[in-house]
């Protein structure tokens, strides 16, 4: 059977933020409990967080159980080297692993659902890159399949994997949402999205 990860990416700082985002409150749990809870619904074969900036604290608060850690000494570096990071220890230690799924952990409405999709779409689709769209979004989460891994691997900026996306646009597919894929980046952002919860 072809199998894939999920790797949630929570490495940054939240510098805009003041704050660690990744343990705002979010309903009854935080952001990135939340986003734990989501990933532990989903049929993917194996799960990954990657902790950076204020990993102490978080794996202090969330509980992380079900889910392997894994520490990105090179956070700074920006999202890309996060994606690089993962990329790599999936290269070498799971090499039963055909196929990456990443996603943020500031996309609390993302759910357990699309992710699902999007792999269920890649086991009929296994040579394409799987985006998530939303109106004029598109962006993660994104799938991988292991023959991106070595472009996913030189990745270091703070782009994320955009110009492999950009560089194979004829492998690209997408699946819809029809949930909002906005992720926290700013105070304002969360507290807009924190009351949309309280209104449905």
């Amino acid at each position: 059977m072809n199998q894939i990860a999920i790797v949630l990416l929570a490495a940054g700082s939240s510098k805009r933020m003041g704050q660690p985002k990744q343990l705002l409150p979010w309903n009854d749990s935080t952001l990135l409990g939340h986003a734990i809870k989501s990933i532990l619904s989903t049929g993917a074969s194996k799960l990954f967080l990657v902790l950076g900036a204020h990993n102490d604290q978080i794996r202090e608060k969330v509980d992380l159980s079900g889910i392997t850690v894994l520490i990105n000494e090179n956070w700074q570096q920006g999202l890309g080297s996060s994606v690089a990071f993962a990329t790599k220890e999936l290269n070498e230690k799971y090499t039963d692993i055909e196929a990456v799924l990443f996603l943020l952990a500031d996309q609390p409405f993302i759910e357990s659902i699309h992710l699902d999709k999007i792999m269920q779409l890649h086991f009929r689709q296994k040579e394409s890159i799987i985006l998530t769209r939303n109106e004029e979004y598109r962006g993660v989460p994104v799938l991988f399949p292991r023959k991106f891994f070595p472009e996913l691997l030189v990745l270091a900026n703070d782009e994320g994997a955009k110009k492999v996306i950009a560089s194979h646009k004829e492998h690209v597919m997408e699946v819809v949402t029809g949930n909002d894929p906005t992720d926290i980046d700013t105070f304002d952002t969360y507290i807009k999205l924190l009351q949309l919860t309280k209104e449905k």
